[in-house]
């Protein structure tokens, strides 16, 4: 006998039939009504209840896992002590932060200092930067008929407070009347703004604060350099600057006891007007001069004086060049 799709069932073949008393009407597959093996026994139910808070406890674990692997920390690490590859990231990662609080910074006072005709749309600039509550009306007043803008607005510093940051800003202010301009000055203010997950604002009006300019501070004066070897030194600082404007290779050489110096010309495009005297500015045993170069830029009659600096050595043979440094590339 062959069934279809099928090969001849063998009269060997292990088909077993249910043992016992006949199967109930309507079962096609009597068989699956034995149990080949006895039903487990009943678990206590104190049993039960301990597997079952074990899986709550063990899911709880997971999901927390879960979401700190993918919220980051907001405290960050705590520095500590000296910078580390770890410590390092971190600082990496606050710096973007601390960017934008310094530009919203700088925007907010250009705005804030900037005082025209249209008070109005003065104000509503003014409003989109600062947080809610904070009110600037009158806070600048100018005489009638003068209006005031900055020409320059600049971060100078910043350091955190409690819900937020300052930022130290440094503004060059003009004023402008009927009869032309007027300088108002160089003012520093710290703005004050409000860190939220939503973003950042202007918190608060802006207090002075001192100019961090360091017009009485005095550099350290180089140990004097014998007066015979500092005669000798500017006289070869000179003559290195004029031979490198000149392209004077040979005297390069000379200068450079057989050997050009290394040099960087001044800016491509600068032309030179003329070439003042050297002064000494480094010791005998880092013996350098510098050479002022007035020149012109590539475009305009304006000329400026450019400091070129000259490093030199003082050996057995007198005073040679080791580097020219016009500022400009290699």
């Amino acid at each position: 006998m062959r069934e279809p799709f099928g090969g001849p069932i063998s009269q060997g073949s292990p088909m077993r039939e249910p043992s016992g008393a006949p199967a109930p009407r309507g079962v096609l597959f009597p068989e699956l009504l034995a149990s080949s093996e006895p039903a487990p026994p009943a678990r206590p139910r104190g049993a039960r209840l301990r597997k079952g808070l074990a899986r709550v406890l063990l899911w709880s674990l997971i999901t927390v896992g879960a979401f700190r692997g993918l919220v980051p920390d907001r405290a960050g690490p705590a520095h500590t002590g000296p910078a580390t590859s770890g410590s390092a990231t971190a600082l990496s990662a606050e710096a973007p932060a601390q960017h934008q609080a310094e530009a919203v910074a700088a925007a907010f006072l250009r705005e804030y200092l900037t005082v025209g005709e249209d008070r109005a749309a003065r104000a509503q600039r003014l409003g989109q930067l600062t947080v809610r509550g904070v009110d600037l009306r009158r806070s600048v007043s100018v005489p009638t008929g003068t209006a005031q803008y900055t020409d320059l607005v600049v971060p100078a510093g910043s350091r955190p407070v409690v819900g937020g940051v300052e930022v130290t800003v440094v503004a060059h202010v003009l004023q402008v009347r009927a009869d032309g301009y007027r300088d108002g000055g160089t003012l520093a203010f710290v703005v004050p703004l409000a860190v939220r997950r939503e973003g950042i604002g202007i918190a608060g009006r802006p207090r002075p604060t001192t100019v961090p300019f360091g017009s009485r501070l005095s550099l350290p004066r180089p140990r004097a350099v014998p007066p015979s070897m500092s005669q000798v030194a500017r006289r070869v600082a000179h003559e290195a600057v004029v031979a490198l404007v000149t392209s004077d290779k040979a005297a390069l050489a000379r200068l450079g006891g057989g050997r050009a110096p290394s040099t960087r010309p001044l800016p491509s495009g600068w032309r030179t007007v003329s070439i003042g005297p050297a002064e000494v500015t480094g010791p005998a045993g880092a013996l350098a001069a510098q050479v002022p170069v007035r020149a012109r830029p590539p475009t305009g009659d304006v000329s400026y004086s450019l400091p070129v600096r000259v490093q030199l050595k003082a050996g057995p043979h007198g005073v040679t060049v080791q580097q020219i440094d016009g500022g400009g590339s290699p």
